[in-house]
């Protein structure tokens, strides 16, 4: 009889485990379809989960800023956690962002919309870009500010120039862009780009978000999620009912002391440097666009890109010559920003191409800079047209 009952025993206990997988199988399900979006609580505040894939440091300067501004930021919804990048924008999704500025801004801004595609990259509204197969692409490896956080997609300074650079040879565009997004993820991007062609040419933007404050930099960070257990451990995190529990009170996270950067300065150098070699190898050619980074790595990027032979973009500085011409040329809009800055932009004149945070360029910055960028790439795509015809 021993024998048997021991059967019994293991049977039974075997039949649990299956029970209880499957009941927690189905409650995993159940969340999944209806489109459950686990967060956690900071004070009165719910953030979205993804954002605990953050650096410590990182996190909890964003839980500062989010208790300074009033509210989380709508966009903020629009991304979820990814093993390779740490996270990245929802593929297939679409929402509208109302308020993400500032307390002060709260329902004077414009509204605009968030897409993206089957990849989790931003398009179009309307998805009304027309890809022709005999053109060369523009690509753009860029954080907020190419990503064009703050405006329509189609008012992006990447999509404004590609119009542009449809009046005198067909150009596509391919905007891979992410919010928060460092050189060393820009250079996993890179690593991961298989359409880049002869004749594509490649913008590349990164450096404020490599000079933020944090506890390990991004590539230790990678390499930590993507170790082994690292793996088992990430998936695990990443499972709703996970996520569920985890959202009825989060632990409080200790103030960090010892604080690094994400990315170092010479790890910066050495990511555009592969940045810059990495497009060429593929038969691109590189520029880059210089958008509010600190002092030391704007310097950084300008003596990099310099010794490889590329164009260098510096904003918002650039636009400084175009300020006097602002008032007659966006009247509406220029109407728009000040109602919503209302004394600050008398103070501060670049408040007309910028918004409050002063580093994000808003729709008129958008212009310009495409205006500024189209200069250059037209010259330069003539003298490749000139070189193409004295070789033939």
């Amino acid at each position: 009889m021993a024998p048997l009952e021991r059967s019994k025993t293991i049977q039974s206990f075997c039949f649990s485990i299956v029970v209880v997988f499957f009941f927690f199988g189905f409650i995993e399900l159940l969340l999944r379809l209806s489109g459950f979006e686990p967060v956690f609580r900071y004070k009165s505040y719910t953030i979205p989960s993804w954002m605990e894939e953050m650096d410590p440091v990182v996190l909890e300067k964003y839980q500062e800023f989010v208790a300074g501004q009033g509210f989380v930021s709508e966009d903020a919804y629009a991304y979820e956690p990814d093993l390779r990048y740490g996270y990245r924008l929802k593929p297939n999704f679409s929402t509208t962002v109302q308020n993400y500025s500032s307390a002060l801004m709260v329902d004077k801004l414009p509204p605009w919309t968030i897409v993206s595609d089957a990849e989790g990259f931003r398009v179009p509204s309307m998805n009304s870009t027309k890809v022709e197969a005999s053109a060369r692409t523009l690509y753009v490896l860029g954080d907020s500010s190419s990503f064009g956080w703050g405006v329509e997609y189609e008012k992006s300074y990447s999509a404004l120039l590609t119009k542009k650079l449809n009046s005198i040879s067909p150009f596509n565009l391919r905007n891979l862009s992410l919010p928060g997004f460092s050189s060393f993820q820009g250079k996993l991007l890179l690593q991961d780009m298989d359409g880049v062609e002869k004749g594509d040419w490649v913008i590349l933007s990164y450096g404020w978000n490599d000079a933020y404050s944090s506890l390990q930099t991004d590539r230790r960070q990678y390499e930590l999620r993507n170790s082994m257990a690292g793996k088992i451990n990430w998936r695990l995190k990443n499972l709703l009912l996970f996520r569920w529990m985890r959202s009825f009170g989060l632990p409080k996270r200790t103030s960090i002391q010892k604080q690094g950067l994400r990315v170092p300065l010479e790890q910066y150098r050495e990511n555009l440097e592969a940045l810059m070699e990495g497009v060429r190898e593929k038969g691109g050619n590189p520029i880059f666009v210089n958008v509010c980074n600190p002092v030391a790595y704007q310097d950084a990027a300008q003596q990099t890109i310099g010794n490889k032979n590329s164009p260098f973009f510096n904003f918002p500085s650039a636009l400084e010559p175009y300020l006097s011409t602002v008032h007659d040329r966006f009247p509406d809009l220029l109407v728009t920003y000040f109602e919503a800055y209302g004394e600050s932009m008398e103070d501060d004149p670049m408040l007309a191409f910028l918004f409050p945070d002063r580093c994000h360029p808003n729709e008129i910055g958008h212009s310009l800079m495409a205006e500024v960028l189209f200069e250059t790439f037209k010259k330069k795509i003539g003298n490749q047209g000139e070189q193409a015809k004295k070789k033939s």
